[in-house]
């Protein structure tokens, strides 16, 4: 029996809202898997700060430079170029999220341009800077899954090591305990050869 708020006693949803619910949660799903997908392959985060970088370094001469864009003068022309550091850090940032096989020359670039708009920018009043030169040095650091995956199958882990030497040391150990045993059975085989000789020759002697 359904309710005056369109849901039914057992307070479940509609059919038809439920429906809608469910393929807007299948949507959102599948948008956030591919975008999840895309990510993994680029060095999302490095060229993210590195677009940031450029805003923040295009954002201080730009204040300025349209009131000193008509006057001319050194000024203008040091804003000018403060402000295409910020744009070429910007482009950086997009070439990597576009072009990550080229991360490591983007990497570079995104750092060296960082710190040269310090000249006529002071850097995104330092802050660009930082944010440039972070996230360069992420779009260096950063390695394709393949290659990720490669280096971990050709490097053992920890829990590798730990079993190889726990496994060296119980084969010594199995290896020393053989060697005692074999020594234990040869000295008893011995006696026991020696004992006989030994009543073999008395009765020699005593006939």
């Amino acid at each position: 029996m359904a309710t005056q708020n369109g849901q039914d006693d057992s307070g479940h949803l509609p059919d038809g809202l439920e429906r809608r619910w469910d393929r807007a949660t299948e949507w959102t799903g599948s948008r956030w898997s591919r975008f999840n997908g895309w990510r993994s392959q680029r060095p999302f985060l490095g060229g993210v700060l590195l677009c940031l970088a450029g805003i923040l370094i295009t954002w201080v001469p730009m204040q300025i430079l349209p009131d000193l864009i008509f006057i001319g003068g050194r000024m203008a022309g040091l804003l000018a170029i403060g402000a295409m550091f910020g744009v070429f850090v910007f482009v950086s940032g997009v070439f990597a999220l576009t072009k990550p096989e080229h991360s490591d020359m983007i990497g570079v670039v995104g750092v060296v341009l960082s710190i040269f708009s310090l000249f006529g920018s002071l850097g995104g009043l330092f802050l660009g800077m930082l944010l440039g030169i972070l996230g360069g040095n992420l779009c260096l650091a950063w390695k394709p899954d393949d290659e990720a995956a490669d280096e971990g199958v050709s490097e053992p882990s920890r829990v590798d090591k730990a079993s190889a030497r726990v496994r060296e040391s119980v084969q010594h150990l199995v290896g020393k305990s053989i060697v005692r045993l074999r020594e234990g059975v040869d000295t008893v085989n011995r006696s026991g050869t020696d004992e006989n000789t030994g009543e073999t020759t008395s009765s020699s002697d005593g006939s």
